[in-house]
């Protein structure tokens, strides 16, 4: 059979694509050889082949990492958020419990820690060593008493620290404690600084508070739950320097008539 422009026209885009039978493709081949419109033809078809549908691949790969891009910087913005979110929820904390780490001279932190060790331990005469009597002894001179007046205060301090002591282990002491913190309390007048050393305590069976305050010199005073001074050995142990300076001033307290009443006036 003839093959004609016509037949020829129709195969030449397969043949083109190299997808024809090799029967046609060879009775197309021997038009060619013979025909020049068809030729033509064929070249024309050729330059203007069907397009290719593969990306761009620069373009693609240009779009594909600045994809990845977006995606870095979100996550990165995304932790960035949870460390700032982080950072205000602990200093949200520290700030709600008065607790603010700073760097602490080791005289202080040593002090602080050897005085918890020895309350939980149990061991109060020698926490008591511990305790600034001399600072808390100039203080009170020339405001209530004379000097001779307090020339026993060390021993009379240490008999009435562990008096109330004995009531703290009545309920079984100190089991165990948890350091919690620390922040700079405030300063004397020298320019030494105090220290507030925070930590949790467990006794008889419940979880308190303990806050000691220290200075280069020694353990200024320390404080025990919010119990009141009434009925709770905590909060009577944590003011033992109050009752210390009733009993040099000769009188007590009073709830009732919310007043000091002195013994030579009852």
């Amino acid at each position: 059979m003839k093959v004609t422009c016509e037949i020829v026209e129709d195969l030449l885009p397969l043949y083109a694509d190299d997808v024809c039978s090799e029967q046609s493709r060879r009775a197309v081949r021997e038009h060619l050889q013979k025909c020049e419109k068809c030729r033509k033809l064929l070249e024309s078809t050729q330059e203007v082949s069907v397009p290719s549908f593969e990306p761009d691949k620069p373009k693609a790969d240009k779009a594909i990492q600045k994809g990845f891009k977006k995606i870095r910087l979100r996550h990165w913005a995304s932790l960035a958020l949870v460390i700032v979110i982080s950072s205000l929820v602990f200093y949200a904390w520290n700030q709600y419990h008065t607790k603010e780490v700073v760097q602490v001279v080791d005289k202080e932190y040593q002090i602080g820690s050897k005085f918890m060790e020895l309350l939980c331990q149990g061991n109060y005469e020698k926490a008591y060593e511990y305790i600034d009597i001399e600072e808390m002894k100039q203080e009170w001179i020339g405001v209530w008493f004379e000097e001779e007046q307090l020339v026993n205060m060390k021993e009379d301090g240490l008999a009435k620290f562990c008096e109330y002591a004995a009531k703290l282990e009545e309920m079984g002491g100190i089991e165990k404690y948890q350091y919690i913190g620390n922040r700079i309390s405030g300063g004397e007048e020298d320019g030494t600084l105090i220290y507030e050393f925070s930590y949790k305590i467990y006794i008889s069976g419940n979880v308190e508070m303990l806050d000691i305050y220290v200075s280069k010199e020694g353990v200024e005073h320390f404080r025990i739950g919010d119990g009141s001074f009434l009925d709770d050995p905590l909060a009577q142990f944590s003011i033992w320097s109050e009752y210390l300076w009733q009993d040099y001033q000769g009188c007590y307290y009073d709830p009732d008539l919310k007043q000091y009443v002195y013994y030579d006036k009852e």
